[in-house]
């Protein structure tokens, strides 16, 4: 049995006439056009804007307040761009402390200031170092972070070394800018000065005898022969006549012996 083919058609999806494909074809030659249009229309207003922006000059913003400082840039076509804050202790919380390009230079309109605000000064907790040994007290200091500024000393009957007074005191305080903690420091009773008289060739014992009498401290005596001087007569001294001395200043004497 011979059978014969028929080309087929699906009923349920006619063919595309050609009206249909026109319509489909102008609707997208359209949208591309409106397309091409914008982009042409942004790229002519970016390029008027580039056109018309002319060199300004950047005002002073420094130490403003945000509102005044965007008020001085839009009255030149420029906009104020914050980029961040940090401490100062000069320039007040929430004003300016630095911007970009500086005040004085120029820039094109349209251009962001880049501008940069305070925090305040920096606050530290001082801590309480009066009473304290000046060795002690470095220490608490260095775990605070507060540097250690104007050692003075003084005489006063609290033991040598101790912290007498701190300034600033104990508490909050804004960072000292590099002046340090200041403090007053006891030198330790009876630390008075003196200027070393001369004691060359007097005798060693009335010598010594003084010298303790007034409190200061015989560190070294050393004997040795010398020609022509009696024994017992004082050769040299440390610290030498004239020189400022305390009861904290060790003196030595030279004293001739008796030769052998």
């Amino acid at each position: 049995m011979v059978g014969f083919l028929f080309p087929s058609r699906d009923l349920g999806h006619p063919p595309l006439s050609f009206k249909r494909l026109a319509t489909f074809l102008l609707r997208n030659s359209l949208l591309a056009l409106g397309l091409v249009a914008t982009l042409g229309a942004s790229a002519l207003v970016t390029m008027r804007v580039v056109l018309s922006a002319q060199d300004v000059q950047v005002p002073i913003l420094i130490a403003r307040r945000v509102p005044e400082a965007g008020a001085l840039a839009a009255r030149r076509g420029l906009a104020l761009r914050v980029e961040g804050k940090r401490h100062d202790a000069h320039i007040p919380a929430d004003a300016i402390l630095a911007q970009e390009p500086a005040g004085g230079s120029t820039l094109k309109s349209h251009r962001s200031i880049r501008v940069w605000l305070s925090l305040g000064p920096r606050r530290l907790v001082v801590p309480a170092v009066e009473g304290e040994g000046l060795r002690t007290a470095r220490v608490s200091l260095d775990q605070a972070q507060v540097p250690l500024g104007r050692v003075a000393e003084v005489d006063d009957t609290s033991a040598e070394g101790t912290i007498l007074v701190q300034r600033p005191p104990a508490g909050e305080a804004d960072a000292l800018d590099g002046a340090g903690l200041a403090v007053l420091v006891s030198r330790g009773p009876g630390s008075f000065d003196y200027l070393m008289p001369d004691l060359i060739g007097r005798s060693a014992d009335r010598v010594l005898e003084g010298v303790r009498r007034t409190g200061l401290k015989v560190a070294e005596v050393r004997y040795q022969t010398y020609p022509g001087v009696a024994p017992g007569i004082v050769l040299r001294q440390t610290p030498t006549a004239g020189h400022r001395v305390s009861t904290r200043t060790p003196v030595s004497l030279d004293v001739s012996k008796a030769e052998p």
